[in-house]
């Protein structure tokens, strides 16, 4: 009795019958297309089996790290970082290379890099040095510069961004942005408690 009805509907209606076919249709096509996407993502994904980018700080050191009754930061600043590319068969390109310095999430130093690229397990050193002027503002800022000063240390906040391209043999294809954070204790300039300063890990984020 169904078929019946349906085969009548047809008769009356042809093109209602021809759109529910095409909709099918594409519907069929489209879930087997994400399958196909979703097969080969996957494939991908146990051939290359891509890790996270990893990114130290081996050095940092403050020159001059002065606050003007004004509140004008007077800062000297030197950072070596390595970053690590520990991927097997993924090679990566850094472009639009950015570092920022920040004192109680101000930012108070800014430095463009070079780009670059680091092939498979490879690591490769960024050295930004920050120096110039730059006015904080808010009393709380001054009163934890005059703290940390006291304690012979300061909290830093050096970030590192960057916008990545993926190399997969002959292949490039744009990537995402790459944000490095890395929380600093660096040594106030003329300690001479023996602080030295210990080599940090950093966080990283896309």
């Amino acid at each position: 009795m169904g078929s019946a009805s349906r085969a009548v509907s047809c008769l009356c209606c042809p093109c209602k019958c021809l759109a529910c076919g095409l909709f099918s249709c594409l519907c069929s096509i489209l879930i087997s297309l994400l399958v196909v996407v979703g097969v080969l993502a996957l494939i991908l994904y146990l051939i290359f089996r891509p890790h996270m980018i990893a990114a130290t700080v081996d050095s940092a050191a403050l020159a001059q790290f002065d606050l003007a009754p004004n509140s004008a930061l007077a800062y000297n600043l030197s950072v070596d970082i390595t970053v690590r590319n520990p991927n097997k068969r993924v090679g990566l390109y850094y472009d639009d290379v950015e570092s920022l310095a920040l004192f109680q999430d101000q930012r108070f130093g800014y430095v463009q890099l070079q780009p670059f690229y680091q092939g498979t397990e490879e690591s490769t050193k960024v050295s930004p040095q920050f120096h110039g002027q730059q006015v904080l503002q808010g009393d709380v800022n001054a009163a934890n510069f005059r703290s940390q000063q006291t304690d012979g240390k300061f909290d830093v906040d050096v970030k590192l961004n960057a916008k990545l391209r993926v190399k997969v043999w002959a292949f490039k294809v744009r990537g995402p942005k790459a944000r490095i954070t890395c929380p600093l204790s660096i040594p106030a300039p003329g300690n001479n408690a023996g602080a030295t300063f210990k080599p940090t890990d950093c966080k990283v984020w896309f």
